[in-house]
């Protein structure tokens, strides 16, 4: 059993996340070079179907978990139906399967903390090529759409491939841009590649293969599409690309999680400013007061990576012209906070990683997962660098 089919089984055990498993692993890297001869020549080289031998003591006291982990660990590996099942799904649809160890994974990807354990890919392969995140609203009206249309195939003529998460709004758009200016697009799904999220777009998923795409998940072929999946979509279009452009985004949106995390992993962050009157420009006009550079042309984009633009982004139209106004016309909006403290708030004052919250609740990742997202969305915690939950001091997050 190679060492891709190992993590790709214990990515499917059931209440396991990629914590525990790359906890091993550098654990499993750490051994390898302490006793390599010349640790700086040599290329850990283990193997991971040891895994299958290992008794609930042996996780514990090789790589310090918990009993609960060590024990789900345990009984997932003895499952090898569920294994088997997705073998047999990922060869009849012609899935291409990646592990953070294999050397096709994406080094951008690598890079973050917790990268996921596995990648699914349908369509071209990923490669290492120059790539840029679009995101925002699914209820992106015709700026967002005349905006998008000006700046993606000037981006697609300078070799760039555009990243988002396939949505309804924003996320389509760009595809859509992508496709119809002869570049490459890639969709990160926060389900599934057998249950492609939303069901309207099925028929833009397949053209984005057709043309040379591809679709991208770190999730389990029947994994279905719930809110607590897209923090790891996001981080994943984040970890994907060299920078993050928001088009459209309110106050409280995902859009704005994508754009925390390439902050967070040193990737530019673009923004495009809108009509102080529209609650779909608010997001954009935060993040530009944080740092985020505001885009009004294609230039604006190029020049933060040595390009130059052969031609400038068309103007927007008149109707949809930014109005000038104070920065603090921005920042005083009216947010409803409750003033009750959720159970999780309290348990996230010391940084704690998915497992480890699991383990204190007993609850399922499934059910932790949504439960993070909504609180995460209402600004009162955050996934740090290291991707750790914990929450935010003083001010909501970002």
């Amino acid at each position: 059993m190679t060492n891709t089919t190992t993590l790709l089984h214990l990515s499917l055990i059931k209440n396991i996340g990629p914590g525990s498993v790359l906890k091993i692993i550098h654990a499993l890297h750490k051994n390898f070079y302490e006793i390599s001869e010349n640790p700086q020549l040599a290329k850990p080289t283990f193997d991971l179907s040891q895994f299958y031998q290992f008794t609930t003591r042996e996780f514990q006291t090789k790589f310090d978990l918990t009993p609960r982990i060590s024990q789900l660990l345990v009984t997932g590996l003895a499952d090898r139906e569920t294994l088997e099942e997705e073998l047999l799904l990922i060869k009849k649809y012609n899935i291409d399967l990646l592990s953070f160890l294999d050397d096709g994974y994406p080094e951008m990807l690598k890079q973050i903390h917790h990268p996921p354990l596995i990648i699914y890919c349908k369509g071209a392969p990923l490669g290492e090529n120059k790539r840029l995140g679009i995101v925002g609203s699914r209820k992106a009206d015709s700026y967002a759409k005349q905006s998008i249309n000006a700046i993606v195939p000037e981006l697609v003529s300078h070799d760039w491939e555009i990243v988002s998460g396939g949505a309804l709004g924003v996320d389509s758009m760009a595809h859509r841009a992508t496709l119809n200016a002869g570049g490459k697009t890639i969709v990160v799904f926060g389900s599934g590649l057998m249950q492609p999220y939303p069901s309207e777009n099925k028929e833009l998923f397949r053209s984005v293969v057709r043309n040379g795409g591809t679709l991208v998940s770190a999730f389990s072929l029947n994994t279905t599409p719930h809110k607590g999946n897209f923090p790891a979509r996001n981080r994943i279009i984040a970890g994907l690309s060299q920078g993050c452009i928001i088009v459209q985004a309110a106050q409280r949106s995902g859009a704005l999680i994508t754009a925390q995390f390439s902050l967070d992993q040193g990737r530019q962050v673009f923004a495009l400013p809108g009509k102080i009157d529209n609650e779909l420009s608010a997001g954009c006009h935060k993040i530009i007061q944080q740092g985020a550079k505001l885009v009004t042309n294609v230039e604006d984009i190029l020049e933060e990576f040595g390009e130059t633009a052969q031609e400038a982004l068309a103007p927007v139209t008149e109707a949809s012209q930014p109005t000038p106004a104070r920065p603090e016309c921005f920042v005083k909006q009216n947010v409803s906070r409750d003033t009750s403290i959720h159970p999780l708030i309290k348990l996230l004052e010391e940084p704690c990683s998915l497992d480890e919250i699991a383990s204190k609740t007993k609850q399922s990742l499934e059910e932790l997962q949504n439960e993070l997202f909504q609180l995460q969305l209402e600004g009162k915690i955050k996934q740090n660098f290291a991707g750790l939950w914990e929450t935010c001091p003083g001010e909501a997050c970002p």
